[in-house]
């Protein structure tokens, strides 16, 4: 009976002299090097929704209320002088992450490093997933941008719709490609530095009234769903090697973190927005200063939410943790020419000594 099963399949293959790649040969005893767990896919799907709930809402708060238009417009006015006059010596990073020639080349930088990193490590798939991901995310957010309009609600507001930033979308696309095609010894770095690039961009953006500070965090929420949606595809080549699959303490715990941290971040920013709503549309002095403090928390925290949820469910995705998939797959069988190669070799080793 045991014949008839994997034993049998095994010898047979080896007789035949076919062999199965490691990953074929060994998914009927551990499917997970194939694929992640159905638990991490459905994960996948629902903070993905989430994600993307949560930048609709913001989009629609932000654009078709008044309230919301009046908020952007005192951030608009206020950040920058403030934030000249609070922290001046920090003023030439706005001016730096709002330079064309800079942002364009950090990004592109970014995105081609992740595609190279991933092709060195002959993750071909992994290439393929990220293209997909990076065309679906600017494309649709591009799309969204100009098929939709800003309604007029403030004699003083600017009627073209910017909604969600064009160069945050592309910021944060360059960051988690970057991400996706790094190993996995170097995520947990790159996991603070996408953050920090990110946070720094979207406060940058807005100092240098390039945006508003909803546009940002709509493309933050926005790219990061993609993003999670994306991660529902991993499969065989796209997840990493078996035998390198560890459980990377430090990212967990580093993604964890940021996790716990941004939610507090969010809700002490919209709990920021809530005390200063009376004055919002009086558009009084006493406002500016903690009306931008919220939208600098609400925008690097979206960006920090983003970020963890994203490394870590491609930690799950990419290396979920088995016992073949930490010490490798078995060995593949001796193929019946090479049997016979070794076996010749033997009988002339014993004719010299004999």
């Amino acid at each position: 009976m045991r014949r008839n099963g994997v034993l049998g399949g095994d010898s047979k293959s080896a007789g035949s002299g076919v062999h199965r790649a490691p990953s074929e040969r060994s998914s009927p005893l551990d499917p997970l090097l194939s694929k992640p767990r159905l638990s991490s896919t459905v994960l996948c799907a629902v903070l993905g929704t989430l994600m993307l709930a949560a930048s609709l809402v913001i989009y629609f708060l932000s654009v078709h209320t008044l309230f919301g238009q009046e908020f952007d417009e005192v951030v608009w006015e206020g950040f920058y002088p403030l934030f000249t006059k609070k922290i001046p010596y920090l003023a030439f990073l706005p001016n730096l992450f709002t330079t064309e020639g800079f942002i364009i080349s950090l990004i592109c930088v970014l995105g081609l490093a992740g595609f190279v990193w991933a092709m060195a490590r002959k993750k071909f798939g992994l290439a393929l997933q990220m293209f997909c991901f990076a065309v679906v995310a600017g494309v649709s957010s591009t799309l969204w941008k100009h098929l939709t309009s800003r309604p007029d609600l403030l004699s003083k507001a600017h009627v073209l719709n910017t909604s969600p930033s064009g160069h945050s979308t592309a910021m944060l696309i360059a960051c988690l490609l970057l991400l996706m095609g790094s190993a996995p010894s170097s995520r947990a770095w790159i996991v603070v530095l996408d953050w920090i690039l990110a946070s720094i961009l979207g406060i940058s953006l807005v100092v240098e009234r390039w945006h508003r500070p909803s546009d940002v965090v709509t493309a933050f929420f926005f790219v990061s769903s993609i993003g999670l949606y994306s991660m529902i595809f991993t499969r065989k080549s796209r997840m990493d090697d078996p035998g390198k699959r560890r459980s990377r303490p430090w990212l967990q715990v580093l993604c964890t973190l940021m996790i716990v941290l941004s939610a507090f971040g969010l809700a002490w920013g919209f709990y920021l927005v809530f005390q200063v709503s009376p004055g919002v549309q009086f558009d009084a002095l006493w406002i500016q200063a903690p009306a931008c403090l919220a939208a600098s928390l609400i925008i690097s925290s979206s960006a920090m939410l983003g970020i963890g949820l994203f490394g870590m469910m491609h930690q799950l995705t990419s290396s979920p943790l088995s016992p073949v998939g930490l010490i490798g797959p078995p060995p593949k069988p001796r193929s019946q020419r090479r049997r016979k190669r070794e076996e010749v070799k033997e009988r002339e080793q014993r004719i010299k000594i004999g």
